[in-house]
């Protein structure tokens, strides 16, 4: 099934939207929509779903006051990224708590930055990430978070299913481990995938409760990063996505190596 290729661009003013949308065409390979109005959206998030994989958001929309916008791009389960002239203590927590993949400012500055993220959540439909954790809650927050960066997601009750899942299914390209769960703990979960699955292949993030010296273990028993609950949602976010963007930085390093020995 082809992934959805299109970036669907919310934005009242035309000329704004015309400089965004080119900008964005010119410098990914993603085609882009644009509406100016809740109502528009609405209908375009309706008719083309299947075609979108984020939307670019401007809260002041003329009809749309109380910033339903957010919201709708929720309801339609499209990663929202959203475009503020002003930002404030205030402005960020109310963005986090509506779930929004990331902000930026209305600056040339930071249209790069919003760029990079596109074109990772756009790498993301084709990722697979296990999330094991014998908290259904911990495990249904994390997966959430993922789904909401396009990932692909599978879950794990404990480290001897997550080991089941891992050497049956080759294309998961991240693991996230808790530390405490029956039968096969992190750091054991972790011994044992090492030895099948190197680093450049396979990224893991261990999370625990506790830091310190769980940290240290985390990372000696071959994890690549830690993560201390509970779990911020900026924090994980870049975590996770700076893990991948690793790992596709060392895939095309030896690609390219291939490519000159050959």
């Amino acid at each position: 099934m082809p992934h959805a290729t299109k970036v669907l661009v919310v934005e009242d003013s035309r000329v704004q939207a015309r400089i965004m949308s080119d900008h964005i065409r010119a410098v990914t390979p993603y085609e882009t929509l644009i509406t100016a109005t809740l109502a528009e959206t609405a209908q375009v998030m309706e008719q083309s779903r299947d075609d979108i994989f984020v939307a670019v958001l401007d809260l002041n929309l003329p009809d749309d006051p109380g910033g339903e916008i957010v919201a709708l791009a929720n309801r339609h389960a499209v990663p929202a990224v959203v475009m503020t002239s002003s930002f404030d203590d205030e402005v960020r927590k109310r963005l986090l708590e509506q779930n929004v993949v990331d902000y930026f400012l209305k600056s040339m500055a930071e249209v790069a930055n919003m760029e990079n993220l596109i074109e990772r959540l756009h790498k993301n439909l084709a990722v697979t990430v296990l999330v094991a954790d014998d908290s259904r809650l911990s495990r249904h927050q994390m997966a959430t978070l993922l789904k909401n960066q396009n990932y692909q997601v599978l879950e794990a009750e404990d480290g001897a299913v997550a080991l089941d899942i891992l050497t049956a299914t080759p294309e998961v390209r991240l693991l996230i481990t808790d530390y405490h769960m029956p039968r096969l703990d992190g750091f054991a979960l972790i011994t044992e995938i090492r030895k099948i699955r190197p680093k450049d292949k396979l990224a893991v993030i261990g999370v625990s409760a506790e830091s310190g010296e769980q940290t240290a273990r985390f990372l000696k028993n071959g994890a690549n990063d830690f993560l201390t609950k509970p779990i911020g949602m900026e924090e994980f976010y870049c975590r996770v996505n700076q893990q991948m963007d690793m790992l596709d930085i060392l895939e095309d390093y030896k690609a390219l190596r291939e490519k000159m020995a050959s």
